[in-house]
């Protein structure tokens, strides 16, 4: 079983997204389990205060190095296990599949959600998180990014989806976007009345041929959305 902790100033964010579907019912299995630690238990004052001002000034505020020491110093960490502690940021790593497929394999994942302006460096670097990012864009804080990052582990640990040849296949696996999907009405006709048919080789029987359609497919769409993963996908510079 995967055991998640998760450190956070809103543990009532959690399980969210990953309560539903699939991962859900992996949830209710015992595939996984999730432990909130609410960061402001940790505060400091009477006013419970997890955050401070930037030393050398700007905008927004800090969560501060020592409620993130006591959050950790909370949670019974079995040394035995092979745990790994991620703070989500846009300032790091940019996460990809081949990640995901390392952090899967962990017993235990340490999570740190940021807030505000992020999380003094001293903490980060103490404590040894891997500083990771879920794209190049800026959220409110780490906890949407988490159930990202989470629900891309957990749909890989053996089971989760049921279908083993559904990773093989699936975007990213080689480099390369998947291919288009169709499935029933073969014809459809929209509310305009125009018809549309599913390509006729998926319908032939011919699995080679079916193979081929789909690595064409993959190679274009990969090409037209995602030109730094082309070359990488085919072996083909693309001149």
């Amino acid at each position: 079983m995967l055991n998640i902790k998760i450190l956070t100033a809103y543990p009532e964010m959690f399980p969210g997204a990953l309560g539903y579907s699939l991962i859900g019912k992996a949830l209710e299995e015992k595939k996984f389990c999730i432990d909130t630690i609410d960061l402001r238990k940790f505060g400091i004052g009477h006013r419970n205060n997890i955050d401070d001002e930037p030393f050398g000034g700007g905008p927004g505020m800090v969560l501060r190095p020592d409620v993130v020491e006591k959050a950790l110093l909370s949670i019974n960490i079995d040394p035995k296990k092979n745990s790994k502690r991620i703070y989500l940021t846009p300032s790091g790593e940019l996460l990809n599949q081949e990640k995901l497929g390392i952090l899967s394999k962990f017993n235990e994942l340490v999570i740190l959600c940021g807030r505000f302006e992020g999380v003094d460096q001293r903490a980060i670097e103490v404590f040894n998180f891997e500083e990771l990012s879920i794209g190049n864009y800026v959220l409110a804080g780490g906890e949407i990014a988490a159930q990202v990052l989470l629900e891309g582990c957990i749909r890989l640990i053996p089971g989760v989806l049921g279908q083993s040849e559904s990773l093989l296949e699936e975007s990213f696996s080689d480099n390369l976007l998947e291919y288009p999907q169709y499935t029933r009405p073969k014809v459809w006709k929209d509310i305009n009345n125009r018809l549309y048919e599913v390509p006729e080789v998926l319908t032939s029987g011919n699995h080679r041929k079916i193979k081929e359609w789909r690595y064409d497919k993959s190679v274009e769409k990969t090409k037209i959305n995602r030109s730094d993963l082309y070359y990488k996908g085919t072996g083909i510079k693309d001149d």
